[in-house]
């Protein structure tokens, strides 16, 4: 028999989420807040943990490259521009929009880049500047949010230009206009497999613990995506696991650096039974391993995250605490992202969607990271091949 005891409306309020998310109505951030399942276990327990495990072998392994959709001739986009806005400058997103502009080169694309360092009025200047310089496509690349854009967006709109959002919505988004915020002005989404990564996560646990992890979420409301995967590993959880317990808390971006470690440290004080400790983006993970440090839980708690960092890799390569890091391959979103610009410039239109896959990275399989683990290493080239021949090009694949 299954128990569930709610300390507020988080459930309720992540579900809320998830349907708003998919629906683009409208958009908002939970409270902190927290939630626990509690279960008294059953003889389902056991396939629970076949299941999980299945998913864990599934994702654990080199990821395999599947048609995005039909062929594109890139020779129609030469001489063509594009104007790019990223998000902040970080390993991850640099790797991939040093992809970008390989691949831009290599197709004969004027390729411009602002940096700037994540602050809105900043995403406001560039794309300003872009539309002063009429490009053929602007790219807000992992991504300034298109929410804080809107008149950019229009005026892209109303000038002819498309404009093309990377891996900022989750792949269950609908394609523009339909998505949240992009009626203004969006053409195109490459996403980002935010849901995927929450059930690998809560898979990777119920398999590791043989049914009974007891799991603390360490979210962030104030990112679109946070609370609707927050109740995708609860879901995950409550399907699988009837033996596994979950307390969520919120801590906001803006505190990642002064407040992760020290509200690990304090959950972990106050629930003791907690053996695993899920933070959302591994850009936590570096406060919350001496949390758990702190808390003199180092053997016991396990810490498991998502985007596939190297110094997160590395933990896990030295037995540092961290379990488990659900990676990206960021050459891969390099050329998915391309793929989608290639089909916009060339007049064939965009796909609905564009997305990439994840793999699971523990101790079983983190050597073929790379030692130190790479961003690039251990994702395999197949996705080199496969674009190649949609592109009818010889390109040789981009290495970082």
């Amino acid at each position: 028999m299954r128990h569930l005891r709610r300390r507020s409306g988080f459930v309720l309020v992540a579900g809320t989420a998830l349907t708003l998310f998919a629906s683009a109505c409208s958009s908002g951030t939970s409270p902190n807040s927290s939630s626990t399942q509690v279960s008294s276990g059953s003889a389902s327990d056991s396939a629970g943990v076949a299941y999980a495990s299945k998913q864990v072998s599934l994702y654990g392994a080199v990821p395999t490259f599947k048609t995005p959709g039909p062929p594109v001739d890139v020779s129609k986009v030469k001489g063509k521009s594009v104007f790019v806005i990223p998000l902040v400058p970080n390993p991850f997103n640099q790797s991939i929009q040093n992809t970008m502009q390989y691949l831009a080169n290599k197709a004969g694309i004027k390729y411009t880049i602002y940096p700037n360092q994540g602050l809105v009025s900043q995403w406001v200047q560039a794309f300003n500047q872009a539309l002063a310089q009429k490009p053929d496509l602007i790219i807000l690349s992992t991504a300034p949010d298109p929410r804080e854009l809107q008149p950019q967006l229009r005026a892209a709109k109303a000038a002819g230009i498309p404009v093309l959002v990377t891996h900022f919505y989750d792949e269950s988004s609908p394609a523009p206009p339909k998505c949240l915020a992009c009626g203004a002005g969006v053409t195109a989404l490459e996403t980002a497999p935010f849901y995927r990564a929450g059930r690998a996560e809560a898979d990777w646990m119920i398999a590791d613990s043989g049914g009974k992890a007891h799991v603390l979420i360490v979210s962030s409301n104030d990112i679109l995506p946070s609370p609707p995967t927050v109740a995708v590993i609860e879901n995950e959880l409550k399907a699988h696991c009837p033996g596994c317990t979950y307390t969520d808390v919120n801590v906001p971006v803006s505190e990642w650096n002064t407040k992760v470690g020290s509200t690990v440290s304090a959950q972990l004080q106050q629930h003791p039974d907690i053996n695993y400790v899920d933070c959302l983006y591994d850009a936590m993970v570096q406060t919350a391993v001496p949390g758990v440090q702190l808390a003199g839980k180092a053997g016991q708690v396990k810490v498991v995250s998502y985007n596939g960092s190297t110094f997160a890799l590395k933990y896990i390569q030295d037995g540092n605490v961290m379990g488990m890091d659900v990676g990206e391959p960021t050459v891969w979103i390099g050329y998915a992202v391309m793929d989608q610009a290639f089909r916009i410039l060339s007049g064939a239109g965009a796909l609905p969607n564009e997305t990439t896959p994840i793999r699971i990275w523990d101790k079983s399989n983190i050597a073929q990271a790379g030692t130190p683990p790479s961003l690039t290493q251990g994702y395999g080239n197949a996705y080199v091949a496969g674009y190649d021949k949609l592109w009818s090009v010889t390109w040789p694949g981009y290495t970082g």
